[in-house]
């Protein structure tokens, strides 16, 4: 049977509109985020979705509770969902510069400065964190099982800007031009491989320079 996944990112939350990394932090919705995630309930609530996985954080649930509300459809949490752990980094605004890879990196202060270099660099792990690649692998590991144990053909995921790019870094030709909150993407199972169906304008093309500019303006933010 042939399988699409609805993966849609939670609503906006105050850190969304401080431009803090949020990471595992379990920060809610705010009124704003609540509103988008109503908006979404009504553009998918002809879907006929027949569950939806949810990340493990509030702010996830939340979106994903009001987008079952008007059918009633079940919410199932997996831990897996959850988005890429940043380690040291959560809480802080993120300051992209060109500078050398292992440059000292200070976390004393609100706002850190990263290195370019550092920052696409997917087996780099943050201190009590997890590298990029983790996560990819994590949230590829959750998308198997889902598909293979989920009996209905469409299905809700609710979770977070770093997981989504995790998932087309890993199953299509584009980097993350930022999903915005409660917005969403289709990835359609054939019983063998995933691949995405009718691409949204958000999207960009993998390239180094994107993935950086991408990386901080977009995946963490709404927009």
């Amino acid at each position: 049977m042939i399988k699409n996944l609805y993966i849609f990112r939670h609503g906006e939350t105050d850190y969304n509109i401080a431009r803090r990394m949020q990471s595992v932090l379990d920060i809610p919705l705010n009124q704003n985020g609540i509103h988008q995630a109503e908006e979404l309930a009504k553009k998918l609530a002809n879907v006929n979705l027949g569950c939806i996985y949810t990340s493990k954080l509030g702010r996830a649930i939340e979106t994903a509770k009001i987008v079952a509300k008007p059918n009633n459809t079940p919410v199932i949490v997996d831990n897996r969902l959850h988005e890429w752990d940043l380690g040291v980094f959560k809480g802080k605004i993120l300051n992209v510069i060109k500078a050398p890879k292992y440059t000292p990196i200070d976390l004393t202060t609100d706002t850190v400065s990263i290195p370019r270099l550092l920052l696409i660099d997917n087996d780099y792990v943050p201190e009590n964190g997890e590298s990029f690649n983790s996560c990819i692998n994590r949230v590829s590991e959750a998308l198997d099982y889902i598909v293979k144990n989920t009996d209905s053909e469409n299905i809700g995921i609710a979770t977070h800007g770093g997981v989504i790019r995790a998932i087309l870094t890993r199953y299509t030709n584009y980097a993350n031009g930022g999903m915005p909150n409660a917005d969403y993407m289709i990835l359609q199972w054939d019983g063998e491989k995933f691949r995405l169906l009718d691409k949204p304008k958000w999207l960009k093309m993998k390239h180094p320079i994107v993935l950086v500019k991408d990386f901080i303006s977009n995946m963490f933010h709404g927009r």
